[in-house]
């Protein structure tokens, strides 16, 4: 059997791909920015591309999981990284697995790409892109040039991640809610659509290795996706946390225009009005499509799978 090429192999997600094809006995290859183990094999993005078709040479898939990720404040260093990883070097990594005549090309991206407003709506995959960060854009020309890649390709569109080993958006709110610093706009009823870590690296796994075609754009996340207000609570219960306490919104946009004033001079003030709207704004996608093409996922909630991650959250 042909292997599956795995770019971030040390990574967060990729890891959770890797495990789910071992597990089910499929042979992988190990694409890593820094090798740590027997087997990886050296890959990075901003490198010179001419040895990445040896590199991907035999495999019949690739699941490109290696990414720059979003980060709470963009600075021209910030966005410069965006534009070389994410979209110039999935370019030519989508260029180098067409010569090495993989067959199928699966890339991890993100519902940030989405334009996300007070309409309310969960977005399906046809629904109108328009992030305006710069991580946002790069991971736009990411899937540009992943759908112009000659075989079979899909872009997978990961909602918000948790889980152990977690460094990103969650594990901020852990810390800030272990350490009384978050409080909870107004009645927190904001819908967050989710996807636990085991769960997205077995669907990205399975949109490699099954033989169906997969869809050319699916968005990955559960079916259910819980308001702020349940987010928060389930850390509380689940971890031992001091319960956030809910501030009218009128305070908060008070507040907010306060923190834009101090923008310049305090790059990564707490609270802003672009960090009151993404609080307060619904980022839920509609999962129709994943059903379809996997219809026996099992899909536990949000409080049951936080459970078994709530050592980790509780030690950050």
């Amino acid at each position: 059997m042909k292997e599956i090429a795995v770019t971030g192999a040390g990574g967060w997600v990729g890891q959770s791909v890797c495990r789910w094809l071992e597990q089910h006995d499929i042979p992988v290859r190990r694409l890593v920015r820094r090798p740590a183990v027997t087997g990886d094999r050296p890959f990075h993005l901003t490198e010179p591309s001419t040895t990445w078709i040896e590199a991907l040479r035999g495999c019949r898939a690739v699941v490109h999981c290696a990414a720059h990720v979003h980060r709470p404040v963009e600075n021209d260093r910030e966005r410069e990284s965006f534009r070389q990883v994410n979209a110039e070097g999935t370019r030519r990594l989508a260029e180098a697995a067409a010569g090495a005549g993989v067959e199928r090309l699966v890339l991890a991206s993100s519902v940030a790409v989405y334009a996300w407003g007070a309409d309310g709506r969960s977005r399906r995959e046809d629904a109108a892109t328009g992030g305006t960060t710069a991580y946002a854009v790069s991971k736009r020309e990411a899937e540009a040039a992943v759908l112009a890649f000659r075989g079979t390709r899909c872009v997978a569109r990961l909602a918000t991640v948790y889980g152990r080993g977690d460094r990103a958006n969650f594990a901020r709110l852990a810390r800030a809610l272990r350490r009384r610093r978050f409080f909870i706009p107004g009645d927190g009823r904001a819908r967050k659509s989710v996807i636990e870590v085991a769960c997205a690296g077995e669907v990205l796994a399975r949109l490699a290795a099954e033989r169906s075609a997969p869809p050319e754009v699916v968005n990955v996340a559960a079916p259910e996706a819980p308001s702020l207000a349940e987010i928060c609570g389930a850390f509380s219960r689940r971890c031992g946390f001091p319960a956030a306490p809910a501030i009218p919104l009128s305070l908060l946009r008070w507040a907010a225009r306060a923190g834009d004033c101090l923008q310049g001079a305090w790059p990564g003030v707490p609270l802003s009005t672009g960090v009151l709207a993404k609080l307060t704004t619904d980022t839920v996608v509609d999962v129709g499509r994943l059903g379809v093409a996997f219809p026996d996922l099992d899909w536990p909630d949000f409080d049951e799978t936080l459970r078994e991650s709530a050592s980790y959250y509780g030690s950050l």
